[in-house]
């Protein structure tokens, strides 16, 4: 008899709990997955920043501890601790706490992981239902994700509290593809700025694709000898004093190209397109997908590889300045294509970018990532801090988050500046609790002198970096140059770019040493 009716034991046995919970009634263990947002509880007199980051993503966590732990360096009175910082629990919350010196209360940086189950609009409205809520919401390593996270915030209304803030880490992009909630009315508002989704709450503490586009554009303006440099013999020896002269005074010819289903590329191509306009008049040519190999261009690449190669030869005796808004990958391949296809073009080709290249793509990974020797011409890009400010001798800063090479620096010098002006905003005169959302909004648009523009963007005009690569030719004998050189420049408001740094780069043997500049 059991055997016989074993067969319809399984099948209710199965379908039972899915006709239960079609019905609505909640089934403990069932109808919440264990991935499911459980916020922490704040502890009295506490307030409390929420982190949202994917969980894969440990080494972006890792730097962020590093820059808020570094905070200390520059804030008196502050101490960070950070013992529960690297919780190895699965469930666990990795968090970082904050302390002023003659201030009660703490603020407490966690990160909230984002999971297929645990997804942005889950944490959203979970941090909304907890009493308290979080005094700010920390996101936006990428554009798409910062997107999605401001129009969560957007959606959410009711909160257990004051709404929260937005701080926005790394997300450069000015403006978005409509989301699913502009789709209705696109063909009015095809496109719309980021730091407007969650309007008055936003602060963004990076810069942004249009202020990297104008100021790597503004250095290579008023550096048109970037091709007259020791690394440049080979034009040197062809070309006499005067010849080099006309062609520097020359406006360059300006070329650039855009990956269609990169959103981060599109809109840095959009943004150098907004600062060339009225000044210099650019070719443009779109590539479909940036998906490739390492070093072959894909087919659309290599397409616009000898549309460029065809301009260039139109045009033998300019400069040729070379946009390419992407990333590492996809910019190795087409300058490739081109130099290969055009060896003595590396005598007058320079190729501008924002910061989807990283310093250690010419630095620590260059031997692979970016070979000098296969890819000789200058590079002009941007980064939002020092990348070689490694710490000086005689510093000390907190052990075991010293900054030695050959790791550039950027990253976490940029997340200790965001601590420091999370510290500077939450923590009041002696005696005062820590700020809430409403008083640290205002406190950030008060700072003396300003760090943020009314809208919360980040101020630009002052603090932007350029770095510039320089290959040298190979050269044999004991005096030989080296592979390359690289020079760091920070903007000054008053004194315009001023070099920090260079830099001798030894691919080969993976070596950068100081050479010259400040710090």
């Amino acid at each position: 008899m059991l055997a016989r009716f074993g067969w319809f034991l399984v099948v209710t046995a199965i379908c039972l709990p899915v006709a239960v919970l079609a019905t609505g009634v909640r089934i403990p263990g069932i109808d919440r997955p264990a991935g499911r947002p459980r916020p922490a509880s704040v502890p009295s007199g506490d307030i409390e920043m929420a982190w949202l980051h994917t969980s894969t993503n440990g080494t972006t966590w890792e730097r962020f501890v590093s820059g808020l732990v570094r905070a200390q360096m520059a804030v008196p009175g502050l101490s960070v601790d950070d013992s529960n910082a690297f919780n190895e629990s699965a469930s666990g919350v990795p968090e970082v706490v904050f302390a002023m010196a003659g201030r009660p209360g703490n603020l407490r940086v966690r990160w909230y992981k984002l999971t297929t189950d645990a997804t942005t609009d889950h944490w959203v409205n979970a941090l909304a239902e907890r009493d308290p809520a979080p005094v700010a919401v920390i996101g936006g390593g990428s554009s798409d994700r910062a997107a999605d996270l401001a129009r969560a915030l957007n959606r959410r209304k009711d909160w257990a509290g004051e709404r929260p803030l937005l701080f926005l880490t790394t997300a450069t992009a000015d403006e978005l593809e409509p989301g699913p909630d502009e789709a209705a009315g696109a063909a009015r508002c095809p496109s719309q700025t980021l730091i407007d989704v969650y309007d008055d709450l936003s602060f963004r503490f990076c810069f942004t694709n249009r202020q990297m586009a104008e100021a790597v554009l503004d250095f290579a303006q008023q550096n048109p000898d970037l091709l007259a440099t020791p690394g440049q013999q080979a034009f040197g020896a062809v070309a006499s004093a005067a010849s080099l002269h006309a062609r520097l005074s020359e406006p360059p010819k300006v070329l650039s190209v855009v990956w269609k289903d990169d959103p981060f590329s599109t809109d840095l191509h959009d943004r150098f397109g907004d600062a060339l306009s009225g000044k210099l008049p650019r070719d443009t040519w779109e590539v479909r997908y940036s998906i490739g190999s390492f070093a072959t261009p894909n087919f659309y690449e290599a397409r616009v590889a000898e549309s460029i190669l065809a301009v260039c030869r139109d045009n033998p005796t300019r400069r040729i300045l070379l946009i390419l808004p992407t990333v590492t990958t996809p910019a190795r391949r087409l300058l490739r294509a081109v130099l290969e296809g055009e060896p003595k073009l590396r005598d007058r080709l320079v190729v501008v970018t924002g910061d989807g290249i990283p310093v250690n793509a010419f630095t620590r990974d260059g031997e692979f990532a970016w070979p000098v020797h296969a890819l000789p011409v200058p590079v002009v890009l941007f980064t939002h801090n020092d990348p070689v400010g490694w710490d000086a001798p005689g510093t000390t800063p907190p052990p075991g988050y010293e900054l030695r090479p050959p790791n550039t620096t950027e990253e976490v010098l940029h997340f200790a500046r965001l601590g420091r002006v999370l510290a500077e905003g939450v923590f009041g005169p002696p005696g005062e609790p820590p700020a809430g959302a409403a008083e640290l909004c205002r406190r950030l648009h008060a700072r003396t002198p300003p760090f943020f523009e009314p809208s919360g963007e980040r101020r630009g005009g002052s603090g932007e970096y350029v770095v510039v690569l320089r290959p040298n030719p190979p050269e044999p004998g004991p005096h030989a140059l080296p592979e390359a050189t690289l020079d760091v420049y920070r903007r000054s408001a008053r004194r315009g770019w001023e070099r920090v740094k260079t830099l001798d780069i030894e691919q080969r043997h993976g070596r950068a040493a100081a050479t010259g500049g400040g710090s």
